[in-house]
């Protein structure tokens, strides 16, 4: 069983590690127009759909969300009388509404995720 362990914590750092390699690319890339990085006008969502793999359950997800303008560094966690299931789709509409669309709502959502400002 630790063997098993062993080997995904090597993947997933393999795969953390490339995901770094993509973000420091995207960074090092200036758009000629407005001399920003790609990384500042593009959207980068990173996670998984289990937020514990051993009960297959699909809360708390490990999502990380780089670029697009919003400020980032800072560790999200919704208290738990908040969380009352905070929908992942409010994520989704906030990155919508940064995109310009003028939606309120997908999917499930309930609003949009609190706490993302813009930089």
């Amino acid at each position: 069983m630790q063997a098993k362990i062993d080997l995904l914590v090597q993947i997933e750092l393999y795969q953390m590690q490339q995901f770094a390699l993509f973000l420091d690319k995207l960074k090092t890339i200036r758009e000629p127009a407005t001399g920003q990085t790609l990384l500042d006008s593009t959207m980068v969502l990173h996670g998984s759909g289990m937020g514990n793999a051993n009960s297959h359950i699909n809360s708390d997800l490990p999502l990380i969300l780089a670029g697009g303008g919003f400020r980032h560094g800072d560790h999200k966690e919704y208290p738990a009388e908040q969380r009352r299931r905070v929908p992942l789709c409010n994520l989704y509409v906030s990155m919508l509404q940064r995109f310009g669309l003028p939606t309120d709502r997908f999917s499930a959502s309930t609003g949009t995720l609190t706490g993302l400002e813009l930089v």
